[in-house]
């Protein structure tokens, strides 16, 4: 029996794919307008490749709109990393077809950014295209793609939904190493909490896109975003670069979305390790720079592209206020910020308190004499807590002035 279990052990272990080139990692450089700040970054970037925004194109009013980004040229050149060139396309572009105008000012567009480039004094490694394409039009999406003619390879991004139509197979043949891009918006349910990349649904992506048997990168979130909704439920604006100033959320129906340092960390340490030659690379979006709000740190993000595995937890204790009463503290105590706990669990040795609740956005759910329980109301109207950040998530007073040592406990 021992002899049978060790050998269905090891026909598990050797069932997992084991890796036998280094995972490349890469990054977007997704800034519209170039500060030192982000020419900084760009010359301290680590990555293998950088993918630079370039241009967007959309129609309004029926009428083709090209706004063109400039990089810092000189930055790019002494990063010494190699360079892509990112096409953003508005879903507005094919909406209704690629009709030859159309086709012929991408075409324009793909040879004025190779020569904008080569001015820069940069050699494109390839010119990428990133557009939401809806999936009854991929196949006119191939069509305009074998269309195009560039000295550079053309690649596209993929939405993993377009994985499982029979259309996507030519498509993706066309674009050497597409991107799959797994993160987008993933809404909470029922005030619970979600982000921007689900787990599961990453991992049937990529076992689909090794099933199809064409090289591919991940494209992976590093970023967090606001979304507001309008009173009936819709989605009314998403914040995912910036808040613009003077937003007042207080009056506001949205929720909060974030990358999950802690799982992303594990899951490219597993694939590090294990994972099809088809998977070329993560690229990550996008590059930190010190003044994004809505970004990882770059040292956060050297780690986790890196494979590290994050420590994480919570402290929690009564601090005195002057005012008599204790306050309910919980400190970030891991790697990588982190969601707020759901609950959080006060006793003490007396009777029943004089008065207590709870404070950013915690409620008191029951209490007792001697004990008390705080819960999070709305968990998706609060972004992650960044380490060693302390919440005051609640306040108690005891009878009389009472002076008792409170013992605080994070429930889940």
């Amino acid at each position: 029996m021992h002899r049978l279990l060790l050998i269905i052990l090891l026909l598990a272990g050797c069932s997992r794919k084991v890796r036998q080139t280094p995972l490349s990692s890469q990054a977007y450089v997704w800034q519209r307008v170039w500060t030192e700040e982000v020419s900084a970054a760009v010359r301290a970037a680590r990555f293998d490749a950088l993918h630079v925004l370039a241009a967007e194109f959309s129609v309004k009013d029926s009428r083709p709109e090209i706004k063109i980004i400039t990089p810092d040229w000189r930055a790019l050149v002494d990063s010494g990393r190699q360079i892509s060139a990112v096409l953003r396309v508005h879903a507005s572009v094919g909406r209704n077809g690629w009709n030859s105008s159309l086709v012929h000012e991408m075409s324009r567009l793909l040879t004025d950014t190779v020569s904008r480039f080569k001015a820069g004094g940069l050699h494109l490694t390839e010119l990428q295209l990133d557009y939401d394409c809806a999936e009854s039009r991929l196949a006119e999406y191939e069509q305009m793609l074998g269309s195009l003619r560039t000295d550079v390879p053309i690649c596209i991004t993929a939405l993993p939904a377009w994985l499982r139509h029979e259309a996507v197979r030519k498509l993706l043949a066309r674009s050497p190493g597409y991107v799959l891009q797994v993160h987008s918006l993933h809404l909470p349910k029922n005030a619970g909490l979600s982000g921007l990349m689900d787990l599961n649904e990453t991992r049937a992506a990529v076992q689909r896109a090794e099933e199809l048997g064409v090289p591919f990168r991940v494209a992976l979130p590093t970023y967090s975003c606001l979304v507001e909704f309008a009173d009936d439920g819709r989605v009314r604006e998403v914040y995912g670069e910036d808040l613009p100033a003077g937003l007042a959320l207080s009056t506001r129906n949205y929720a909060v979305l974030d990358s999950d340092a802690y799982t992303l960390s594990g899951l490219v340490a597993e694939w590090r390790a294990h994972s099809a030659q088809l998977m070329q690379a993560v690229i990550w979006y996008r590059l930190p720079v010190g003044s994004d709000r809505l970004n990882w740190s770059a040292s956060l993000l050297s780690k986790v592209a890196g494979g590290e595995m994050l420590k994480r937890g919570w402290a929690a204790f009564a601090r005195p206020a002057k005012e008599g009463h204790a306050e309910i503290i919980l400190q970030q105590k891991g790697e990588a910020p982190d969601d707020l706990p759901r609950e959080v669990s006060i006793s003490w040795q007396g009777g029943d308190i004089e008065g207590g609740d709870g404070l950013r956005g915690y409620k008191v759910l029951n209490h007792a004499p001697g004990c008390l329980t705080l819960r999070l109301e709305h968990p998706a109207r609060f972004g992650r807590v960044q380490p060693e950040q302390q919440i005051v998530a609640g306040w108690v007073r005891l009878k009389d002035g009472q002076s008792a040592s409170m013992d605080v406990r994070i429930i889940r």
